[in-house]
């Protein structure tokens, strides 16, 4: 038997396509070009007026704890700032672990202001740097080709 077009035999001698599996994709939107430094600022103040307000709630004195808050706000936007000029360059996995080693150390350092112990806060930091690095790279890996 013949194929309508003319072409050759249907008679398994030429294979079908292979069917590909298509992975769920999340949409990519296109960011505003103020997110490159709007983005930084808002997590650094919000950094930094979490830890003025747990370092003044521990005893600090007001200046001292405004000066522990502009700086934490200060380091925490330079570092998301550069990491978000650097990101388009980075392989996803060292990305996803960049996210989640930005996160982990920020909320290991305000666990560890409100006064708990060191190892505790490591551990806490520990556990919200691998959970934030693996739904990093599960995002990336969603929205790649």
């Amino acid at each position: 038997m013949r194929w309508r077009g003319g072409g050759p035999a249907m008679n398994g001698s030429v294979s079908a396509p292979a069917r590909r599996r298509h992975r769920p994709r999340l949409p990519a939107v296109p960011l505003h070009p103020a997110a490159s430094w709007v983005v930084p600022v808002v997590l650094g103040v919000l950094t930094g007026g979490y830890a003025m307000f747990i370092g003044h709630n521990q005893g600090s004195t007001l200046p001292f704890a405004a000066l522990l808050g502009v700086v934490a706000a200060v380091v925490i936007g330079a570092v998301c700032y550069l990491l978000g000029r650097v990101q388009g360059r980075l392989l996803p996995e060292v990305r996803a672990g960049l996210y989640g080693s930005l996160l982990g150390c920020v909320i290991g350092f305000l666990y560890c202001l409100s006064g708990a112990a060191v190892g505790r806060a490591t551990g806490v930091g520990l556990g919200v740097a691998l959970s934030m690095g693996a739904v990093s790279f599960y995002i990336i890996h969603a929205r790649s080709d």
